[in-house]
């Protein structure tokens, strides 16, 4: 199970973020802001890119992009950079290894090998429509052991407005669909349970992350990876020796 709340380009203090191109209503610095409605569109179908400077070395182990309407026949691309000219400028002799994402509907995923860089560039080439993407994410992840692989439920959730009228006549106005994870974790020490504390103060109820119940691996639909927050309070209870157990609650973030 992996849990990645560091978003670098959100975290890190006065980071710049420039695209190739923006729709003036919607600017690459929606890409910034956690609801996934606000998004930046392109201004074009060319190849697009977009630079950011994380105003510091920072070492980055995962790369996303959530809520997109990025085609399957698009080659998307982050590389790493030290140095670049004035304007955000790319200059390819210095750059780090580059790192293809591998393409799906929902959320594009990378984990890597950290790579430590100031500077980022994602590239989207192939394009046929202009882009919409409502987040991009650079960061790193803490694995969470033992997990909650086999004891976890899942519950589809709705917000539809249902009202009943006399004769159980309906009227009704469709809403949303999101999951719920209620998660249950074993007998756990409590270095491990220190990486959980540190993760709930930092984003309690009010930040949005990214959850892998099965770290990398794809293909299971209602357990896909979720950009997601917590739900409530977490409780642990002393098993003995310094070992708890705990639970944890995530609503997916639409």
């Amino acid at each position: 199970m992996r849990l990645a709340y560091n978003n670098f380009i959100d975290v890190l203090s006065s980071a710049s973020i420039v695209a190739s191109t923006e729709d003036t209503s919607y600017p690459v610095t929606n890409v910034q802001d956690q609801r996934l409605t606000t998004k930046w569109h392109s201004d074009d179908t060319t190849t697009q890119t977009v630079v950011i400077d994380l105003c510091a070395t920072a070492a980055c182990s995962i790369f996303a992009i959530i809520s997109h309407n990025i085609a399957s026949s698009v080659t998307t691309t982050v590389v790493g950079n030290d140095q670049i000219a004035s304007g955000l400028t790319w200059i390819t002799s210095d750059q780090s290894s580059v790192q293809t994402i591998t393409y799906n509907a929902d959320m594009m995923l990378s984990f890597i090998t950290p790579l430590s860089n100031r500077y980022w560039k994602f590239t989207f080439a192939g394009l046929t429509e202009a882009l919409e993407i409502g987040r991009l994410w650079i960061g790193d992840y803490i694995d969470i052991s033992p997990s909650s692989l086999n004891d976890f439920q899942v519950t589809l959730m709705r917000d539809d407005t249902v009202v009943y009228g006399r004769n159980r006549q309906k009227y009704a106005s469709i809403g949303s669909q999101w999951r719920k994870f209620d998660l249950t974790f074993p007998r756990t020490k409590s270095t491990a349970i220190s990486a959980i504390q540190t993760f709930y103060e930092t984003v309690g109820n009010h930040t949005s992350f990214i959850f892998c119940n099965f770290d990398s691996l794809r293909g299971y639909s209602l357990v896909e990876p979720c950009y997601c927050s917590v739900s409530g309070e977490i409780g642990f209870t002393h098993a003995r020796q310094q070992f708890y157990t705990y639970s944890l609650t995530l609503e997916e973030d639409l």
